[in-house]
C-alpha cells in the first residue's frame, strides 16, 4: 500500500533570505547498474524550485550550483529501463519509495555521496546534513510505528468502510502528533540550525500560533532577521486572527447555483468551516469521517460550510455528488487564490476550524473521529 499522504499543499516550502548566493558541488560514486541513467537533483536556489540532471556514467556524477542558504533537497536515480513517469511515494520518514533516491540538505563546499546505491550512501561535506541526520534519528521510533500501522492498513485497503481501517486510520492521526514534541524539542535545541529553522517555517498549518511564536522567538537572531524569517513572523501574527478563542472571520461566496452563502447567516449554530477541493486525495478520504459527524449532530444545531479550492465547477459539483455531501458549499474558483482560503490563510488542505453559536472559534484541523468527539463534547 502507497503511504497515506494526508495534506495537500499550496506547493514545496521554499527558504529565501537576504543572502549572497553561495556554490557547492556535488560529486556521487555508487555501484554500477549496468545500464545508461541519470540522476536528478531537486533543491531550491533564488525563490524558486530547481531541477538539475546529470548523466551516470559507470556510477559516478556530480552537480554544480548556487543557493541562498542550505535546503532541503532531494537527489534520485532514473535508470534508462525505467518508467520516466512512475511516480515517486515518500515514506513517513521522507524517505523516496519506488526509486534509488534520498532527501538531504544542501548546504554550501564540496559535498560527496558514497555508497552502493544512492538510498543507501555517506552523505559528508554538508554541515546541515548532519542535523538533518539527528533529526531523522530522532523521528524513526515513530516512524516505525508509523510504517507498522500503515501497513496493516494496507491489508484492508479493498475494506476501508470496516470498523477495524477506521480505528487503525484513527490510530494512525493520533501516532502522527508524536513527532511534535520530537521536532519542538529539536527546534528548542538547535536555534541556529537551518535544519530546525525549516522545520518551523515551513509549516503549512499554524494551528497554535502563540507555541509557534515562542519558537520562533528561540531561534538565533541570524535566522529571525532573514527574509524568510520576517515572512514567517509576519504569518504567525495572522495566525491568531484564526487562533482557538478568535472570533471567525466573516466572508461571503457563491453557491454551487451562483446564490451568496454569508458565515454571518449561520450564526447561532455550531458550524464546520471546511477547506478541501475536489482533487484534493486526503480531502476526498477524510469525507466519509466528516459525513458521520454530519449526519449524527445536523439535527443538534450543527453545519458545515465547505469552502472549495476548486479552479472548475464541473469537477467541484461532481466530488459534492459522488461523495454524497448534503452540507452548503461555496467557492469562487480561483483555486488556492480563494480569497476565503487568504483571509484564513490556508497553505495546505483539507483544513478546517469549528466555531460555536458565538462566532468563536472553539476547534481547529479535526480529522477522523475528533470531529465527532469534539462535537459531542460541545452539545452535551
Amino acid at each position: 500500500m502507497k503511504k497515506l499522504l494526508l495534506l495537500a499543499i499550496a506547493g514545496l516550502p521554499v527558504l529565501m533570505v537576504q543572502a549572497q548566493e553561495k556554490s557547492f558541488t556535488l560529486q556521487g560514486k555508487i555501484d554500477d547498474i549496468g545500464e545508461p541513467g541519470k540522476v536528478i537533483l531537486a533543491y531550491s536556489a533564488g525563490g524558486k524550485r530547481i531541477s538539475d540532471t546529470a548523466t551516470l556514467t559507470a556510477g559516478a556524477f556530480s552537480f554544480a550550483g548556487k543557493i541562498d542558504q542550505p535546503n532541503r533537497a532531494m537527489i534520485t536515480l532514473l535508470k534508462s529501463s525505467a518508467n520516466p513517469r512512475m511516480g515517486l511515494g515518500m515514506g513517513y520518514g521522507g524517505e523516496i519509495i519506488g526509486r534509488d533516491g534520498v532527501q538531504f540538505f544542501l548546504d554550501e563546499g564540496a559535498i560527496t555521496f558514497q555508497g552502493k546505491t544512492i538510498k543507501e550512501a555517506a552523505i559528508k561535506g554538508s554541515a546541515a546534513q548532519k542535523d538533518y541526520e539527528a533529526l531523522t534519528l530522532a523521528q524513526k521510533p515513530v516512524v516505525d510505528k508509523l510504517t507498522a500501522i500503515n501497513a496493516e492498513m494496507g491489508k484492508l485497503a479493498k475494506d476501508r468502510e470496516s470498523e477495524e481501517y477506521k480505528a487503525l486510520y484513527n490510530k494512525l492521526l493520533a501516532t502522527m502528533k508524536e513527532n511534535a514534541p520530537v521536532q519542538a524539542e529539536f527546534i528548542r535545541t538547535h536555534p541556529d540550525s537551518w535544519v530546525a529553522f525549516s522545520e518551523l517555517t515551513s509549516k503549512s498549518i499554524i494551528s497554535n500560533p502563540a507555541q509557534t511564536q515562542e519558537q520562533f522567538k528561540g531561534m538565533s537572531a541570524r535566522l529571525r532577521n532573514s527574509e524568510e524569517g520576517k515572512k514567517f513572523e509576519a504569518r504567525i501574527k495572522s495566525a491568531f486572527a484564526t487562533a482557538i478563542g478568535a472570533v471567525a472571520p466573516a466572508f461571503s461566496q457563491d453557491n454551487t447555483e451562483g446564490a451568496a452563502v454569508s458565515l454571518a447567516s449561520l450564526r447561532g449554530k455550531y458550524v464546520l468551516i471546511d477547506f478541501w477541493a475536489s482533487w484534493c486525495g486526503p480531502c476526498r478520504a477524510e469525507n466519509p469521517n466528516v459525513k458521520i459527524a454530519y449526519d449524527k449532530y445536523k439535527s443538534k444545531n450543527f453545519e458545515i460550510l465547505a469552502v472549495s479550492l476548486d479552479k472548475e465547477k464541473a469537477p467541484w459539483i461532481k466530488a459534492i455528488a459522488d461523495d454524497g455531501l448534503p452540507w452548503l458549499h461555496v467557492s469562487d474558483l480561483k483555486g488556492w487564490d480563494n480569497v476565503v482560503a487568504k483571509l484564513y490563510n490556508v497553505r495546505a488542505v483539507p483544513q478546517n476550524w469549528l466555531i460555536d453559536p458565538n462566532g468563536v472559534i472553539i476547534a481547529t484541523n479535526m480529522r477522523g473521529k475528533e470531529l465527532e468527539d469534539r462535537l459531542e463534547k460541545a452539545l452535551k
